[in-house]
């Protein structure tokens, strides 16, 4: 099962489906905010919901060889979004966490901390969400 967590196909199918996901998101949250004058806030949680629905359709279709259209379920999605809250916690916890210990510039602590939740999705995903059977 680690095993997974190291094949480099997988990694960048992943990556790749996690920048259309990402680009779904922004795409939605900038279109409601700029277009329909949509709140920030709910401009935002939008985008964030359609970018974690493609990313976890598009995995189940091609990052995952085990996986594909049938995989995809509610059930499934909703792990996938806990998945993702789990990211966002470390990617939080970075940015406070070298925030408050180093004097780097922030651009820099967020790059690190966008690494740090796309590491954490790729493995709790990999690990869990779309667990390869036994």
């Amino acid at each position: 099962m680690i095993s997974n967590l190291k094949d480099k196909r997988l990694f960048f199918r992943f990556l790749s489906i996690s920048v259309v996901g990402t680009t779904a998101d922004y795409l939605l949250a900038v279109l409601l905010a700029l277009v329909f004058s949509a709140p920030y806030v709910l401009a935002s949680t939008c985008g964030f919901i359609l970018g974690s629905a493609v990313n976890y359709c598009g995995h189940n279709v091609f990052s995952y060889e085990h996986t594909d259209k049938s995989t995809i379920s509610f059930l499934g999605y909703g792990k996938y979004l806990l998945a993702v809250l789990s990211s966002l916690v470390s990617r939080l916890a970075v940015v406070a966490g070298l925030g408050y210990v180093t004097a780097l510039p922030f651009w820099f602590i967020l790059l690190v901390a966008i690494g740090a939740s796309f590491i954490t999705s790729y493995v709790i995903s990999t690990l869990w969400v779309f667990r390869k059977p036994d």
